[in-house]
């Protein structure tokens, strides 16, 4: 590469790193649409020392509220982003805002830099709830929270979760909904006892304690397999719930 093609390079990347610190979900401030609408295009630079003269050649009656409210809390936690702060090595991998704002406690934050971050809001949505310690698979109804670019984000990331596993992650799965199904029989078995027993002591026979402990068995089973949050679990055999039942009966007849 000539020298001015690996200084253009050079000059890119670090624009990057200032777009992605710019990029953030809401509530987070963010400067993203006034450099896109004013320090972009031909001839513009885009150093980081371009872009942040463009945003303040603007003014504060220039830039959006978002902005404003951006470029405020860099300049009052200046401490915590520079070398040795708090949230420094988040700051140059593009993750000011959520550093200063979302993962720092307030105690760990000087005096000006509390006073120049954002007024809090009520945490919702994808990042405010539900990734705020960490990207995660969600749950049925927490899913249908989200709406717009997060349930696409959410897709999105789900779907290359799901991709290719490797020899280790299948094994690690399998193993996973092996110990869900084992728990989940010992739960079945449990409530088939409890129906055997109940119509042993009520004086019934075996063949009564017998279909006690099945109906009791596939209702434990249905509901297993319902309430299973992961979806992993699979719909039990008739063969395993007579099974169920079958070991049901016989630990309440060995009962004294």
């Amino acid at each position: 590469l000539t020298a001015a093609r690996r200084t253009s390079l050079s000059m890119l990347l670090k624009f990057a790193l200032l777009t992605l610190s710019l990029c953030h979900a809401a509530p987070l401030p963010s400067c993203e649409s006034d450099t896109s609408s004013h320090c972009l295009g031909d001839g513009a630079d885009l150093s980081p020392e371009g872009i942040e003269a463009c945003l303040q050649a603007l003014g504060e009656a220039g830039r959006s509220a978002g902005c404003n409210a951006y470029l405020s809390m860099l300049a009052g936690c200046g401490a915590e982003i520079g070398s040795g702060g708090v949230c420094a090595e988040s700051h140059m991998n593009g993750e000011t805002a959520a550093c200063l704002v979302q993962r720092t406690p307030e105690e760990q934050l000087s005096e000006g830099c509390r006073a120049a971050l954002p007024e809090k809001e009520e945490a919702k949505g994808l990042y405010g709830i539900y990734w705020k310690d960490g990207k995660r698979e969600l749950d049925e109804d927490e899913v249908g929270e989200l709406v717009g670019d997060e349930l696409d984000t959410y897709l999105r990331w789900i779907k290359r979760k799901k991709g290719k596993k490797t020899d280790r992650g299948k094994e690690r799965d399998y193993a996973v909904r092996t110990a869900k199904k084992a728990a989940a029989s010992k739960q079945i078995v449990a409530k088939a006892e409890e129906a055997a027993r109940a119509a042993k002591q009520a004086g019934e026979g075996a063949k009564a304690q017998q279909e006690a402990a099945m109906k009791a068995a596939e209702a434990a089973a249905a509901d297993a397999v319902a309430t299973d949050m992961t979806k992993t679990l699979k719909p039990f055999t008739r063969s395993n719930i007579k099974a169920f039942a079958a070991q049901a009966v016989k630990q309440v007849k060995d009962e004294l």
